[in-house]
């Protein structure tokens, strides 16, 4: 009995080092954990790599499919192409990239994660089929109604009106009220093209072939046009700079708008958007954005991320304040807000201490914040049709002042040492009854 007894205090002191083992917390410390990520992030062929190639190519990676298309200017060999290929930090690629490569035919590409893992991606190559030439005629054929003025049996597109030629590339179109109903796909044909001038037209539709355009395109002006939706290949314009496509029948702006990095200027005026995307305000390059006239009723508080704005326009939105989120824009030169329901102007107006233009007509204005003439950079001052009762004397120390307006507003009387601006060349408007004597 005395052994037993004795075997089963052995039994019992295992089994509580057992429970005491499994309450302790596991130390983790000394567990690695593979990483999984396995992208491809860039894929390019460039010109030094090509003697074929006259400059750098960046292809469109399309994750969701792990397709990534190429587009190649027309007469490019493919048989002996060696691309740079940029993938996750701890991912390898399978494939040998320092040999060329025959892109005649799709290859794969095969990714792998340090965890193992492995994505595959297919590469498209496609060669321009079309000359120059042949997309152009196919341009002014599917217009017939165009004004371009075109004579397509000339064979020097270089004498056509509005197309810009450089070294036997077309690097501009500048086609602005031409009678243009269509974009037909084959003008994304222009490998070269930089610049498109297409406003004050009736074109409905952007083709999804326009992400073709990805590798040169940098302004584009599609304004009063009418067109309603922006194609989800849009958004591979990544060297896209300069965007207008105010005044045409848009509803919605895609939040995709955020991939276009390098774009400075922004007009998406005249439509009847309502809201802009949260993904706007993360293009923190932009200098100029105008929303005016697209029924916004408040200014998104992300909007002060877009430090290097220098232009604003909110005027027609039923905004009714400017808020702080605009008076936080301390690198704004420009700010419109003429018709958005205004009342006051708020004291930390002299926060924009490098506004030149301020734009408030048309308001609920009744009197002028002393604090204005603390913006002591402004060049031009637009009050007129308000209700404003009295002028400020201290308007008196914008010296830089080119034009002040101040018609169709209660006063009849302003202070001499505002009138006196006029004697030091800034143009004063007001009304013909108003005479100056304060």
């Amino acid at each position: 009995m005395k052994g037993l007894t004795s075997h089963k205090g052995v039994v019992l002191f295992i089994c509580c080092i057992f429970l005491v083992s499994c309450t302790k917390e596991i130390d983790r410390s000394d567990i690695t954990l593979l990483n999984n990520e396995k992208q491809i992030l860039e894929f390019k062929f460039l010109e030094e790599e090509n003697d074929q190639l006259d400059s750098n190519i960046t292809a469109n990676i399309d994750e969701e499919t792990k397709v990534i298309s190429v587009v190649l200017p027309n007469g490019t060999k493919v048989t002996t192409l060696k691309p740079e290929i940029i993938v996750s930090q701890t991912a390898s690629i399978v494939q040998d990239i320092e040999v060329s490569l025959d892109f005649s035919a799709p290859i794969i590409y095969s990714i792998v994660a340090e965890d193992g893992s492995i994505a595959d991606y297919t590469v498209k190559v496609r060669v321009i089929a079309s000359s120059p030439r042949e997309v152009l005629s196919t341009f002014f054929e599917q217009n017939p109604d165009n004004t371009l003025g075109w004579n397509i049996e000339n064979e020097d597109i270089a004498t056509w009106d509005g197309v810009i030629v450089v070294d036997n590339k077309v690097v501009a179109l500048e086609l602005a009220e031409k009678g243009l109903t269509v974009l037909p796909p084959e003008i994304c044909d222009l490998f070269y093209l930089r610049t498109m001038f297409l406003e004050k037209n009736m074109i409905t539709k952007i083709p999804v072939e326009i992400e073709d355009l990805s590798n040169n395109l940098r302004t584009l002006n599609l304004g009063e046009n009418q067109i309603e939706t922006i194609p989800e290949e849009f958004f591979s314009l990544k060297k896209l700079i300069n965007l207008k496509m105010h005044t045409n029948l848009l509803r919605e702006i895609p939040s995709d708008i955020n991939k276009l990095k390098a774009l400075r200027e922004l007009n998406v005026s005249n439509n009847s958007l309502r809201t802009v995307p949260i993904e706007l305000f993360e293009l923190t390059q932009l200098n100029s954005l105008f929303l005016n006239n697209i029924k916004l009723t408040k200014v998104p508080s992300e909007i002060v991320k877009l430090s290097q704005l220098t232009s604003l326009g909110l005027s027609g939105n039923p905004i009714g304040e400017i808020s702080d989120p605009i008076l936080g824009l301390e690198s704004l030169t420009r700010l419109d807000m003429y018709n958005a329901n205004i009342s006051v102007i708020p004291s930390d107006i002299r926060k924009l201490t490098k506004l030149k233009r301020l734009q408030l007509s048309r308001n609920n204005l009744t009197e002028i914040n002393e604090s204005i003439s603390d913006v002591f950079m402004l060049e031009f001052l637009f009050l007129n049709i308000n209700t404003i009762e009295q002028i400020p004397t201290k308007i008196s120390n914008l010296i830089h002042l080119k034009t002040l307006d101040i018609k169709e507003n209660t006063f009849v009387t302003i202070p001499n040492a505002v009138c006196d601006l006029a004697n030091t060349g800034t143009e004063i408007l007001i009304d013909e009854h108003v005479t100056c004597g304060l």
